[in-house]
């Protein structure tokens, strides 16, 4: 490898080669240069560097002398050129492209400055720091050579004191900067991070005499505690576990920031025990619900009372709240011993593990805010997304929402899951694994009850249920004999992963929606959007409201839509008897995948002519959507120069030659070309001269092709896809859009925002796409020839690009409007009160969805079709009418973000 190498300490530069220097590595050349300079040196690399890893921690205290806002945190960035890797440290103007993921594990970089920075706080400290960087074209990561540290260029650099110091720095494996002993995890502070977290601890070989320890009771604990010095032996279970707290800022001088509450029980009560600090660090990973503790010099104080309780199952148990237990590092020091399962005693009359199993169906009657533990199989599993914890603040929960069903009824419990300090469990939630969520609270605000973790709840998934002590509950052996007669392929058909997802519904009354909202933060100026829209972070989900006018409506169509391309993926799967649960363990993993049959759909609504001359079978039938029936299907080409018949029978079938060269085939051809021409002149033109606008701004466009790939070859096939297009405009559209200070254009479907269905062979992948990025690269997880397109769409009736306009006419939008349909029972209706309306374009944007099923009754008035073309005919009601949009936003990193208008609400109303 050959490498450039700029070296500029003054306006003149120093130019190297690398390779003129007998050294391959662009990396140890950029270290030699900087540690042989006598004056700090700006160095730049023009050979492409990749990244490795990109971590994240606590930043400094804002000093008087230091220039522009504090940062909250800092980033240290790991890079190599495939033979050596170096840890650099991010100047902090480069931060956003972190936050917003535009530098990334595995993508590749230039770096065009970079220097060596001495940490005048700390002796013998210096690193390098990366001022300005350029991100390589291509996003999509790569498979790239890792380097090591220890690579042998590197040796040189101990031949002076700045060299040493520097490789003394680079063999650290805490922060570069500001003296912190540990990193964060990269998107959010309630996950342990980093390989120190995850040492398990050795539990002792011999049986340790308890009863010679001097032990006590909690309950004498709390009536002595006051007139102690020293406090004997406490021999307790762990009842209840808190996720993490990290209670860092960028003032605090402790090394650890963190705390964690367990709750825990011998046979007189329950008391609260607190994990401060590095005792977190050491012990966190390795106490259980469960877990048998032996604790001793531990301290006594009075409980914080302004936090979370764990809602106990045992009504008899008797809490001891006015006080807790402190575990701390030091001052003293805490001696914690975790007891062997085979030497507990039954004499020591430790209490067992209650819980409050409930079914699907109970949780209806269950009132608000009622703790609860359940178990059920996940059907769907939402990308994780985060919210801002404080308006302006850098730190955020994370979450995700998740189906499960325990067969008790069709409807699934739906959980607002959030990050419970279980990382490795969060991230691997798929459909098909078996979730049980402990301490979860319901939440009644709304038609549909939900659940939501509390700060005491624990998941656990398929791999992990063996040995908890919730196995032999009788509700959890009810869903395992109710699993064992369901068949994998009708569970995968339920099965849908990532995608669009909005839960709760927005209420019907806009008074309603503004109750839980701060005055200043219930209506968002249309030329602050765009504000809002840059300042979000990776994942961030954001519901926001404006005032606005509906300036234009246009229906797109299944095959149009980018990201939905693929028929209904019907999951082909062998038909098993059962869950192929192993025998002896109800909590084992699935015996063996699924098996696939055919091909991935990644063709759009394309079919051959073969298969549309093939008769739907009445199953098929009932499948399709009215919306496709009365909509893609009556537009499509009939097929009437493809299949001729004779007196004597069926002639053969034509050649591929001749469909190609029919003259059905050719005027096809000759339509697209034209249409294509169309399109472009539409596009370009603020006027629509060609095409037809009656009085009320309707007008239906040209049929225009979509399919990818346009090559003659694939002519006879992809020709049958044209869909129309559907457009209203307000009369007052023409006018204003030529003096609009800024149109925004965020009307087409993201990938990202597709709903996929669930295929349990590429789970990986899958789960991948949805999970964050990863902080550190991993080869084994990049499966570069594989794309989300090949999974077909949960829902795929299309969807709408819709045009809004501040008041003052100043800024126009497009977002993209995802409505339901009544009569699909799935995902996409979940949790909506499906009350029926006029299938009106007004009715439908208030309610989010499209009264798809024919009125039974003949005698029925106000009803409207529910095609695409006859709803969007009746968007001239909303001509001029003042509404305030309710619009989610989410950034999937880079520059993609999602913008999908809600609902809307009337002024008037």
């Amino acid at each position: 490898m050959s490498a450039d190498l700029c070296v500029s300490s003054s306006p003149g530069d120093i130019v190297g080669s690398a390779a003129d220097q007998g050294c391959s590595s662009v990396v140890s050349k950029l270290l030699h240069h900087l540690v042989s300079s006598v004056t700090p040196k700006s160095v730049s690399a023009t050979e492409l560097l990749s990244v490795l890893a990109v971590h994240r921690y606590l930043g400094e205290p804002a000093s008087e002398a230091s220039c522009g806002p504090p940062s909250g945190y800092l980033y240290d960035v790991t890079v190599s050129d495939g033979s050596c890797q170096v840890k650099c440290h991010l100047s902090p103007e480069l931060n956003p492209l972190v936050q917003r993921n535009c530098l990334r594990a595995g993508r590749g970089i230039r770096v065009t400055r970079c220097s060596l920075v001495y940490d005048e706080k700390r002796l013998s400290r210096c690193f390098l720091q990366i001022e300005s960087l350029e991100l390589d074209a291509s996003e999509h990561t790569s498979q790239v050579d890792v380097g090591t540290l220890s690579a042998a260029p590197l040796r040189d650099l101990t031949t002076n004191q700045r060299g040493r110091d520097l490789l003394t720095t680079l063999q650290s494996a805490t922060p570069l900067k500001g003296g912190r002993a540990h990193y964060l995890p990269l998107w959010n502070n309630t996950d342990p991070c980093g390989a120190e977290w995850n040492s398990s601890k050795q539990l002792p070989a011999a049986e340790v005499p308890f009863e010679a320890c001097g032990l006590i009771s909690l309950e004498t604990l709390s009536r002595t505690w006051r007139t102690r010095v020293e406090f004997p032996h406490l021999l307790v279970r762990v009842m209840y576990k808190s996720r993490l707290r990290y209670y860092g800022r960028p003032g605090t001088k402790v090394d650890f920031p963190y705390q964690a509450y367990l709750e825990v029980a011998d046979q007189t009560g329950m008391m609260s025990v607190v994990l401060w600090n590095s005792l977190c660090r050491e012990w966190y990973q390795s106490l259980h619900v469960g877990t048998v503790l032996l604790l001793h010099r531990y301290s006594i104080k009075q409980s914080y009372q302004r936090r979370t309780w764990a809602t106990p199952c045992d009504s008899q148990m008797k809490s001891y709240r006015f006080i807790e237990i402190c575990l701390n590092p030091r001052d003293p020091h805490t001696e914690i011993q975790i007891v062997p399962t085979k030497q507990v005693k039954a004499e020591w009359r430790l209490p067992n593990i209650k819980y409050n199993f409930i079914t699907r169906v109970e949780l209806d009657n269950m009132p608000d805010a009622y703790t609860c533990d359940i178990i059920g199989v996940v059907t769907f599993v939402g990308r994780c997304q985060r919210g801002r914890k404080e308006e302006g603040s850098e730190d955020f929960f994370l979450y995700r929402w998740v189906h499960a069903v325990d067969g008790s009824t069709q409807q699934p419990f739906i959980l607002e899951l959030f990050a419970t300090s279980q990382p490795e469990t969060f991230e691997q939630i798929h459909p098909m694994t078996y979730l049980v969520c402990t301490q979860m609270r319901v939440v009644r605000e709304f038609s549909v009850p939900y659940l939501t973790t509390s700060n005491e709840s624990q998941i656990s998934i398929s791999g992990h249920h063996k040995g908890q002590p919730y196995t032999q509950d009788p509700k959890v052996q009810g869903f395992i004999q109710w699993v064992k007669g369901q068949r994998e392929k009708d569970l995968l058909k339920r099965s849908v992963v990532g995608g669009y997802y909005s839960f709760p519904p927005a209420p019907n009354l806009f008074q309603d929606y503004c109750k839980n909202l701060n005055a200043e933060a219930v209506l968002t100026s249309t030329s602050d959007l765009m504000k809002v829209i840059a300042s979000l972070h990776y994942r961030e989900h954001r519901r926001i409201t404006l005032q606005a006018i509906i300036a234009a409506v246009q229906f797109i169509g299944p095959t149009e839509s980018a990201e939905g391309r693929g028929t209904d993926h019907v999951q082909n799967t062998r038909d098993s008897a059962g869950l192929s649960l192993k025998e002896g363990d109800p909590f084992s993993r699935l015996s063996s995948e699924p098996e696939r049959v055919g091909e991935l759909p990644d063709k759009g609504l394309r079919q051959t002519a073969k298969s549309l001359q093939t008769v739907p079978t009445k199953d098929q039938q009932r499948h399709r959507s009215p919306v496709l029936n009365h909509y893609v299907l009556r537009h499509r080409y009939p097929l009437r120069d493809l299949q001729k018949t004779s007196s004597k029978g069926q002639a053969p079938r034509p050649t591929r030659e001749k469909l190609l060269n029919s003259p059905g085939a050719l005027k096809r051809r000759k339509q697209a070309n034209t249409s294509k021409v169309l399109l472009l002149k539409r596009r370009s033109s603020d006027q629509d001269a060609d095409e037809t606008v009656n009085d009320k701004g309707f007008s239906q466009g040209a049929e225009e092709p979509v399919a990818a790939n346009r090559d003659e070859d694939r002519t006879a096939e992809t020709d049958l896809n044209y869909v129309s297009r559907y457009t209203w405009r307000s009369t007052m559209w023409s006018e204003i859009r030529g003096q609009l200070s800024a149109h925004l254009h965020f009307g087409q479907l993201l990938s990202e925002s597709v709903s996929r269905k669930f295929d349990y062979k590429h789970r990986e992948f899958l789960m991948q796409q949805y999970n964050l990025q990863a902080a550190e690269y991993k080869p084994a997880t990049v499966t570069s020839s594989m794309d989300l397109q090949r999974f077909g769409p949960a829902c795929n009736h299309g969807y709408y690009s819709v045009t809004i306009v501040g008041i003052n006419h100043q800024v126009a939008v497009d977002v993209v409007f995802l409505p339901a349909l009544k009569s699909h029972e799935g995902l996409c209706t979940l949790g909506r009160p499906m009350e029926s309306h006029d299938n009106r374009l007004a009715s439908v944007l208030a309610s989010g969805y499209i009264c798809d099923k024919e009125p039974t009754d003949n005698n029925q008035k106000g009803h409207t079709s529910a095609s695409p073309d006859h709803i969007v005919r009746t968007a001239a009601e909303l001509d001029n009418l003042h509404v305030i949009c309710v619009l989610d936003l989410c950034h999937y990193g880079g520059d993609k973000s999602e913008v999908i208008l809600n609902k809307i609400y009337k002024v008037t109303e």
